[in-house]
């Protein structure tokens, strides 16, 4: 039972069953409340309310009364509750008028009976990762007062969203009739009823996601919460809409950026009832300073829309080297840097003190993945979704909020934290509880859920990224399996989308939990030196869940020589002069000795200094019996390898033409 002070009444409660009106709620002076209707006590000298001006101004359907001399309960059929409560308090002839709260059975705080959720350190840190209890965004105090809603739409600039997904599926936006956008005076599209977004790459209205990325993303935005599976997002009820602009390998335009900002702007002009898009979500960044998008940004400000962006991956001040569209200084704007579990600057992440507006988690973070997957990924596209999904967690509880009250809130009740001082404007990580609370008082926060609903589930251990040189010595990481709610089933191993030149092994090829494996890659010698990423993939009879396996490949340890001049004239009895230089290559540490071979005859050759390991000065002394001819001087380097036994030659040629 719980009791509620409302106003000049005392209103008291059981919640036996869940009626429709709990299905939905208006949050009103911070607490839930019925849609639409209101208490309402007129003073004595009003003479009855059958009738009244008052009841027709506000399109008033009287429930019933509340006994003989107390208020009466009422339904407007076009007022929401804070407006009813607004102008008829406002009304000399009320005495008072206040929501129809909605009470609830006192529990403790709880977390969701999602199997996963104690992976989720961003939302709840206990020191399950290894870092700092409390080094969250306060999610589950967040809960107490709010777990989400459907009526300010999410758009996820991305790769797309499977929107498929059993953890997703039911917080994704679907179009609830056929809408037509019209970019330009011959250029529109047409999406049919059931469609989830906008697709700019094929300009369809199928943002199905072909890459992943956006889908982990969407994860934490909203996957569905207390649902007895998987992950939860910040919110657990949510409306998702998938603009997608980058392709399976996670690349995109800048014009096609454009295109789905623009589709969501021109999407919620359209359908304004169902598309009420407040927040954009934008894992991406690296372009350079681009008026279109910036005038696409202020539009989408213009339209009441919160652009939320990432600010790269570099380790490098946004101050002095700006990434875009994160060093943007638009009304409308967060930029998000990435922190660990320790409440520590990831060492990823970008940073900048007068760029980079707060920090929220983005190290090893498990969401969702394609095909009914989940999977561990880090970067500041993972902390960005954690700010727009608590932007939309704060709209759920306080929907007046315009775009610059929604920012200033969540930059305004960040955590201070030492690591983020001087690094980011607020020098804070993201608090949604301390944002949700700033417009909205808690009331009681969901049950329990039993222990039998916890659904049996897996996990692999998210591996460290793997340095590789190219046709050298292969390396290995462990990874171990643990399982949730009583899980006990073997787990087959995969990698998936191994990059070309790579070879990868595991061993054994089945685990159980609380087993290991151990994954063995090899950089080929047809690699290419470069930063790439692979899929380890665990599946079951029924589950899958994938870890993101980072690898780095280096250039093997050489070097390679140069001559400057490469081509000379001398006369015979004079000396020519060159200049060596070895260009180190890799982790290249040798000691490089110079030889030549193709003299003229009769001729001598010194190098200055001995050995090589700065530019060499060469001289080729030839003497008047030397031959006037022409010849080709081959300088060879010879050095022991860095890694192995052997020699590594090098050489470079010199064309030389004696004169008379």
């Amino acid at each position: 039972m719980r009791t509620i002070n409302a106003g000049k009444s005392i209103l008291v409660a059981f919640l036996l069953c869940a009626p429709a009106w709990a299905q939905t709620f208006e949050i009103v002076q911070g607490h839930k409340a019925v849609p639409n209707e209101v208490l309402v006590k007129f003073r004595s000298n009003h003479g009855g309310d059958a009738g009244s001006y008052i009841v027709r101004a506000h399109d008033l359907r009287r429930s019933q009364a509340l006994g003989r001399t107390g208020p009466a309960h009422y339904r407007s059929g076009s007022k929401s509750t804070a407006q009813l409560v607004k102008e008829l308090s406002a009304d000399p002839d009320v005495e008072y008028a206040e929501p129809n709260y909605i009470v609830e059975t006192q529990t403790s705080p709880s977390v969701p009976s999602d199997p996963m959720f104690t992976l989720l350190w961003g939302l709840q840190n206990t020191g399950q990762s290894g870092g700092s209890p409390n080094a969250d965004i306060q999610a589950v105090p967040a809960w107490g007062v709010t777990t989400g809603g459907r009526s300010a739409v999410v758009g996820v600039v991305d790769t797309g969203i499977d929107y498929s997904h059993p953890d997703l599926k039911s917080n994704i936006w679907t179009a609830p009739t056929a809408f037509t956008v019209q970019f330009g005076a011959n250029d529109k599209i047409t999406c049919a009823a059931g469609t989830h977004g906008y697709d700019a790459i094929t300009n369809t209205c199928n943002p199905m996601d072909q890459n992943g990325h956006g889908t982990h993303v969407s994860g934490t935005i909203g996957a569905s919460g207390n649902n007895s599976a998987g992950v939860t997002g910040v919110n657990w009820t949510a409306s998702m809409m998938g603009l997608r602009f980058m392709d399976s390998n996670g690349k995109g335009t800048i014009a096609n950026a454009i295109r789905t900002i623009q589709f969501a702007i021109l999407v919620k002009a359209a359908l304004p009832g169902s598309a009420n898009i407040r927040v954009l979500s934008n894992s991406w960044g690296g372009a350079g300073n681009s008026q279109a998008l910036l005038d696409a940004i202020n539009q989408a400000n213009a339209a009441g829309i919160l652009f939320v962006a990432a600010a790269g991956n570099e380790g490098a001040d946004q101050d002095a080297s700006p990434s875009y569209p994160g060093s943007y200084r638009t009304p409308n704007l967060i930029s998000v840097a990435a922190t660990d579990s320790g409440d520590a600057l990831a060492t990823f992440s970008n940073y900048g003190k007068l760029t980079v507006d707060l920090g929220a988690p983005g190290v090893n973070i498990a969401s969702t993945y394609p095909n009914s997957g989940y999977a561990s990924m880090s970067g500041t596209s993972m902390s960005t979704p954690h700010v727009a999904g608590g932007a939309a967690l704060v709209l759920s509880a306080c929907a007046g909020l315009d775009t610059a009250a929604l920012r200033a809130n969540l930059i305004a009740n960040v955590d201070p934290v030492g690591p983020l001082a001087g690094k980011t404007v607020t020098g804070g990580r993201l608090n949604v509880y301390k944002s949700v609370s700033a417009c909205a008082t808690s009331v009681a926060p969901p049950p329990a859920p039993p222990a039998s609903t916890i659904a049996p589930a897996f996990t692999l251990s998210a591996p460290l990224a793997i340095a590789l040189t190219v046709g050298g010595a292969s390396a290995s990481i462990t990874t171990v399996a643990a399982g949730i709610g009583g899980f006990k089933d073997s787990i087959v191993l995969s990698t998936v989308g191994l990059p070309g030149g790579l070879s990868a092994s595991v061993s054994p090829l089945s685990v159980t939990p609380g087993g290991s494996a151990t994954l063995k890659v090899t950089a080929l010698a047809s690699s290419v030196p470069g930063s790439y990423t692979f899929t380890l993939r665990g599946v079951s009879a029924k589950l899958n869940y994938s870890v993101i396996v980072s690898v780095i490949v280096s250039a093997p340890a050489s070097y390679k020589l140069t001559v400057n001049p490469a081509t000379a004239s001398v006369q015979s009895g004079s000396i020519a002069t060159f200049q060596i230089t070895p260009v180190l290559i890799g982790n290249f540490t040798g000691t490089i000795t110079l030889q030549v071979s193709g003299l003229p005859p009769y001729s001598t050759t010194t190098f200055t200094p001995v050995p090589a390991t700065t530019t060499v000065t060469m001289a080729i002394a030839t003497t008047k019996r030397t031959p006037l001819l022409n010849y080709t001087v081959i300088v060879v380097g010879s050095a022991p390898k860095t890694l192995g036994t052997g020699i590594l030659k090098q050489s470079v040629p010199i064309a030389l033409k004696v004169t008379p």
